[in-house]
């Protein structure tokens, strides 16, 4: 909900073709044959502090791109709607909010959190 698509971008490597056939072996086992996901959880998996900071600091750029909440105006969806801002459905019992700059009520996720 809210969530933005992260950006991706083709790389091209030369790799040995043994070690092409060993990471699509592992890719079949791991990933139903993705390579791209093997690979992406090979990359991720030997450098987790340097991942962690950087979905972190993307967090936060989210985070501040939201819109602020109106103070006193969350409650409980009564019934199904779109979001405005992130254009998922509302649906009965998400919790929800006013947010400047829109004139409909948003996903309380989506307004920004109070500091």
């Amino acid at each position: 909900m809210g969530k933005p698509k992260l950006k991706t971008k083709r790389l091209t490597v030369n790799l040995e073709d043994y070690v092409i056939d060993a990471a699509k072996q592992k890719a079949e086992t791991m990933f139903r044959g993705n390579l791209d996901n093997y690979i992406n959880w090979l990359i991720c998996s030997n450098n987790k502090q340097v991942i962690k900071k950087k979905i972190k600091e993307l967090d936060q750029e989210a985070e501040k791109k939201k819109p602020k909440a109106i103070q006193d105006t969350d409650k409980t969806a009564m019934y199904n709607n779109i979001c405005d801002y992130c254009s998922e459905p509302i649906y009965q019992g998400d919790d929800i909010c006013k947010a400047e700059g829109y004139e409909n009520y948003i996903h309380k996720n989506c307004c920004r959190r109070e500091e």
